[in-house]
Order: structure tokens, then sequence, then C-alpha cells
């Protein structure tokens, strides 16, 4: 009787029976691993995380023991406040742009435009408006009117004959209708002549005189303003 096939399926059982095994270790072998990487990440994430809270841990102690920055700060920007306040430069009034005259209101007129605004007017000479004494200005009656608002209240006679009164009724004109009568973005000494000589519209719109022109032209260049 012959032995073959009980060999080669004995063969074949021995074969099933380590492959199985080898299946079975290969699984244990893989679920060890896995165990231990999953230990490893959980670890990890627990250690992110006491981190986290040690370090807003820290930040809540420094703030709490150095809350006096806030105040340092302030006093700091109060400072460059004060200093930047102390290096403003003020603008002479016969240089200022057309926004700011809008924003900001007009400062005073300087003496030397003011010169020019008479010389332009007459030369410097007291003049007669309608048989009345009208200062080295030449204020008419309607210009006074239109500046009264912010002159103390006397009549347009005394007033205009009286240096100081005349030269605030010229002030409080030319800072109630401050304009760029050149039309070139600023505000200077030659628009107050202008608008003093020509009132606000026609300052806008008319040519000054020729003489008047000349009288400003030359004023202008000897009190080197504009």
């Amino acid at each position: 009787m012959s032995t073959t096939p009980l060999n080669s399926t004995a063969s074949y059982v021995e074969v099933e029976l380590s492959t199985t095994n080898q299946r079975q270790q290969q699984q244990q072998h893989n679920e060890a691993s896995y165990g231990k990487c999953s230990l490893r990440k959980l670890l990890s994430t627990a250690g992110i995380i006491v981190a986290l809270v040690l370090i807003v841990v820290a930040i809540y102690m420094h703030l709490k023991q150095n809350h006096h920055l806030g105040r340092l700060y302030i006093d700091l920007t109060e400072a460059e406040t004060e200093e930047h306040d102390v290096n403003e430069v003020t603008v002479p009034f016969e240089v200022v742009s057309a926004p700011a005259v809008a924003a900001l209101g007009t400062p005073p007129l300087s003496e030397n435009c003011l010169e020019c605004i008479a010389a332009t007017a007459t030369a410097n000479n007291p003049a007669k408006c309608n048989g009345h004494p009208c200062s080295i200005y030449r204020i008419y009656r309607p210009y006074w009117q239109d500046a009264m608002g912010r002159v103390d209240g006397i009549d347009y006679e005394s007033c205009v004959s009286e240096p100081n009164c005349a030269t605030d009724t010229v002030r409080a004109y030319l800072a109630s209708f401050a304009r760029d009568c050149d039309g070139d973005g600023l505000i200077r000494c030659r628009d107050h002549i202008m608008l003093h000589q020509l009132g606000p519209t026609g300052c806008m719109e008319k040519p000054m005189p020729a003489t008047n022109l000349w009288r400003m032209s030359k004023c202008l260049q000897v009190k080197e303003i504009q």
C-alpha cells in the first residue's frame, strides 16, 4: 500500500499551521506597535497642554506683578504729546492754506501785512470817503458795517477816524471774509489786500486797478512777504 498521499497531506497541514502561527505573531506585533504609538501620541498631547497652561499662568503672573506698565505707557504718550505741542510752529496769517482757514479760523494779521493794506489803499495817507475821514485804509461805511459785528460798538465816523478802531475794523473784516482771492491754494497777504480792495466776490472776479496793484507789489517786495 502506498504512503505518498498521507505524506503530502501531512506536509500541507504543517505548512498551514506554520502560516497561521506567523499571521498570529504578525497580528500580535502590529497590536503591540499600535498600542505604543497611541501611548506616545497621548503623552505628546498631554505635554503640549501642560506647556500651554504653564505659559498662560506665566503671562498672568507677569501682568499681575507689572500692572504699573499701563500707567508708564500713558505717561510716555503724554510726554510725547507735550513735546509735539512745544515743537509746533505757528504759521503767519499771510501764508495759510484755504482749507486750514475753513477748519481752524484765521489767526491775527501781521503788522507788515496791515501796512501793505494801507499802502495799497491810500499810500498810507489819511483818506476821505464821501466827504468824511475814513483812515489810511479807506474804510467805507458798508465795509465797516460788515465788520462791526466783531468790533466794539461805536459809530462809523468815530471808529474810522481813530487809528486803533480802524485797524480793528480791518482785522475783523478780513477774518470774517478771508479767502483765496488769487486761486493759488493759499491765503496770503496779497489775498487780504485784494479782499480789502475788491470785496469777497470782486477779489475773485475783478482785476485790481493798476495803481493799487503797483502799490501792493512794491510793498510786498519791500516787506519781503507774499
